[in-house]
């Protein structure tokens, strides 16, 4: 690992010549958009309630995390076996439709009397029980699935699986490290939600493009464009304009930015250019990939060197990882379309008077508020708050770094692993790892050229636009909906996971802790696109998984060896 290690750096002033003078055909064209601040803070505003709709609720966040304790507490009556989330779910990045990832820690060597008794228990559950798990299937792939659905909800069981964990970790810390009430997650789920619902171009199981890749591309966005961006909206437009003009053929996508295909094996990313400045430095990164690397396995020592794909996105934990080996050949042109035609779209959208462009980016987001907009969550049984009544669902998208932490280094323990980082001996760094001018809350960088997109870091995004009174909106100003949790409800029972759990009260909403959980305080169908880049809506999110496909979603490999239909996400 540390061989490659030292390939990904960003080129200096004397770099090669010829990766400086062709990264002008990487980098999109400086496009100015004719838009004023007071237009910027409706369209936000507007993206915002759209936001509201798709975004975890508490009242999903208690769903999925009664889901977790059922499926934990159901596998691990064996013993020796622990259960840990990971993904979207820990994250605060799911969609409605979003599953749940779970890696159950057990002895290297289970025979396959293990997993079919798992199966089983799963599916002779009580038939009465609202937990019960339907379309219950074992993938016996060199990485080892057991998939059900539980409450209208998916959930993969992958077993002795960390590099999920690793990517839990690494996402949470630059989610806290850019702040700005969660701008990275926030943005994740938008840009999540358009190549979803509304261009269908997200889906490593269909030949598409893996979350955790997605999350990679906007991560470099921000990195980026850190000094101009206002909030979501303004990241999935600069994302949709960088991608839908990047050059592909001849690049690959670095955290720290493009680098040429024609350089490999050496992975050298050339510097930005137009004044722009990274925020993320080689040290945090180099840290990063210290700490949060999972150990390598046999099946990965064919060899170091990056992996050419059809779409090429270098994993920050892995850089041998090409996160976009699941984009097939077939649909590379299908997501390089979307992403332009989609630019084109929502520039044209931002450009309109205030009161069109609020009903305008309403359509453009049509989709997503066709499935979760009417007062509905997949992951939910209740009604939720609709669209359009001025009132929102309480959301918390706030993780626990240090609960992650702790998961990652007992997973590392459990199989004897060194230990990730400085943690081998004994010292978990400060957090954050490295120290950036200022820190970053406020991003006050120089803004160089381009599209030219207000700064609106000053204030707490949810807090501005409550003290806003600037354009029309068809719907008031955001309130919550929901009360409080009463303080002498049920209380939360931590575990070794760190996670919360519903299953233990008290009578005074105390806390109650299992002696071992000490541990946490030391640690490819070609559909056509209409002329809003959009799909119909999906009616049934089920979708083929193909067969022979090794991909990398949320930080997890899967291979299907044979031919299964899914629940997507």
């Amino acid at each position: 690992m540390g061989e490659i290690q030292e390939r990904l750096s960003v080129s200096s002033s004397s770099s090669s010549s010829s990766s400086s003078l062709s990264l002008s055909t990487a980098l999109p064209k400086g496009d100015s958009l004719p838009i004023d601040a007071d237009s910027w803070m409706i369209a936000e505003e507007r993206a915002h309630e759209i936001l509201c709709t798709i975004q975890p609720a508490l009242v999903s966040d208690r769903s999925r995390n009664e889901i977790i304790d059922y499926v934990r507490t159901l596998i691990m009556s064996h013993e020796g076996i622990e259960v840990f989330s990971f993904g979207s779910v820990p994250l605060k990045t799911y969609l409605p439709d979003g599953d749940i990832d779970l890696t159950v820690l057990t002895k290297q060597n289970m025979d396959d009397d293990f997993y079919g008794q798992l199966c089983s228990r799963l599916q002779n559950e009580e038939r009465e029980s609202e937990f019960h798990a339907t379309d219950v299937q074992f993938i016996p792939a060199q990485v080892k699935v057991i998939k059900c659905n539980i409450r209208n909800i998916a959930v993969d069981i992958s077993f002795n699986q960390t590099a999920g964990l690793c990517a839990l970790c690494f996402l949470e810390q630059v989610d806290q490290l850019f702040g700005r009430d969660h701008l990275f997650k926030r943005s994740i789920i938008l840009v999540k939600a358009w190549c979803y619902y509304e261009s269908r171009i997200l889906g490593a199981n269909t030949g598409l493009i893996s979350t955790y890749a997605l999350a990679v591309l906007v991560l470099y966005i921000i990195n980026l464009f850190h000094s101009s961006l206002s909030g979501p909206l303004a990241v999935l437009y600069k994302f949709l304009d960088y991608y839908g003009s990047f050059d592909w053929n001849n690049y690959c996508i670095s955290v720290n930015g493009p680098v040429p295909i024609s350089s490999l094996p050496e992975l050298t990313a050339a510097s930005p250019e137009n004044g722009h400045e990274l925020l993320l430095d080689e040290k945090f990164l180099r840290n990063c990939v210290e700490l949060y690397s999972a150990p390598t396995k046999a099946v990965d020592s064919n060899g170091l060197e990056f992996p050419i794909k059809h779409l090429n996105i270098v994993d920050p934990l892995k850089y041998s990882n090409n996160l976009g080996k699941s984009v097939t050949q077939g649909n590379v042109q299908r997501i390089r379309h979307a992403f332009t035609l989609g630019a084109r779209k929502l520039r044209d959208v931002l450009s309109l008077p205030g009161d069109t462009m609020g009903w305008r980016l309403e359509k453009f987001f049509r989709n997503s508020l066709e499935r979760n907009g009417k007062g509905q969550r997949q992951d939910v049984n209740d009604p939720v708050t609709a669209f359009g009544t001025g009132r929102s669902e309480l959301s918390e998208l706030s993780g626990d770094f240090d609960s992650s932490f702790g998961r990652l280094v007992y997973g590392q323990m459990y199989h004897g692993h060194s230990l990730p980082g400085t943690f081998q001996h004994g010292y978990i760094p400060p957090f954050p790892l490295h120290s950036l001018p200022n820190g970053c809350q406020n991003m006050r960088k120089t803004r160089g050229t381009g599209t030219y997109i207000p700064d609106m870091s000053q204030q707490v995004y949810s807090d501005r636009f409550r003290e806003s009174g600037t354009g029309t909106s068809s719907t008031n100003h955001l309130e919550a909906s929901s009360e409080a949790i009463d303080n002498d409800g049920a209380s939360s029972c931590c575990n070794l996971s760190g996670e919360v759990s519903t299953s233990c009260t008290s009578n005074k909403g105390e806390e109650c802790v299992r002696p071992e959980s000490v541990l946490k305080s030391q640690r490819s169908a070609n559909l056509e696109l209409d002329d809003n880049c959009q799909f119909p809506p999906p009616e049934n999110l089920v979708e083929p998984r193909t067969s022979s496909t090794l991909v990398l979603e949320n930080g997890k490999e899967e291979s299907i060896r044979s031919s299964q239909t899914m629940n997507g996400s």
